[in-house]
């Protein structure tokens, strides 16, 4: 699908080329082959969901991160992906794991960081916002998913961090951006075709699937103003954003 005028208007022909995209989430599904997902890392141990062991094992095995990957890349499909792992056989992790997972991508120096996730766990809160501090500090801007209740979760309620929320648009181009809100963007997030894994597609709904939406369209803001940081990305959301 072509992007608006609006879009074309302020960043021309972008793709995103150039830009690596960390998606912390469940992996990808190693059994389909693309070249624009790079090797990533997995931080959750084999002996347990919630125990946390760094290795190169990005391999999904849930569908849900290979999903918002590739959600990611029909937005940016000159982007590469990074997939970070944080999931084992189910979608729940611990704080110690997603805090390594977003640690390991401010080391790599990855400029932008999506996290289809979060949590409320109130002892969680300090390690994670010490940890996005770290990424943003190292040049990344952080994109993460705040479901429409009325706790948002972390990290996407840090101020470092740009929250989405899903509502329903006539395209993935289309997101409202509200400055004033501890959740920044609205985007596209109901009953999408998805891929998921081993080629199969299912039909899914969720802030989990508005965030790769956002992610997709600041890599090819960055594409555009590589190095950008955060306010000036903010910025620029703003004036693509629905009126």
């Amino acid at each position: 699908m072509e992007p608006p005028a609006r879009f074309r208007d302020a960043l021309g022909g972008a793709t995103g080329r150039g830009v690596r995209v960390a998606v912390i989430d469940t992996g990808w599904d190693r059994s389909l082959a693309d070249p624009r997902v790079l090797p990533g890392a997995g931080f959750v141990s084999p002996d347990g969901d919630f125990s946390l062991a760094a290795s190169d094992d990005d391999h999904d095995r849930l569908g849900h991160g290979t999903a918002c990957a590739s959600l990611v890349l029909r937005l940016a499909p000159g982007a590469e992906i990074v997939p970070i792992r944080v999931f084992g056989g189910r979608l729940e992790t611990s704080a110690e794991v997603l805090v390594a997972a977003v640690e390991w991508a401010a080391d790599q120096a990855l400029p932008l960081v999506s996290l289809s996730l979060g949590t409320r766990l109130e002892s969680a809160r300090a390690p994670l916002l010490a940890a996005c501090e770290r990424a943003v500090r190292a040049g990344a801007t952080l994109v993460a998913t705040a479901p429409n209740r009325a706790a948002p979760p972390y990290p996407a309620a840090f101020p470092q961090v740009i929250g989405v929320d899903a509502d329903r648009f006539p395209s993935p181009w289309h997101f409202r951006y509200r400055p004033a809100d501890a959740i920044e963007c609205t985007a596209s997030g109901h009953e999408q075709r998805l891929p998921w894994l081993r080629g199969r597609e299912e039909v899914k709904s969720g802030s989990s699937f508005a965030t790769p939406h956002i992610t997709g369209i600041i890599a090819l803001i960055l594409e555009r103003h590589p190095g950008a940081p955060p306010a000036r990305i903010r910025e620029i959301l703003a004036r693509l954003a629905l009126r």
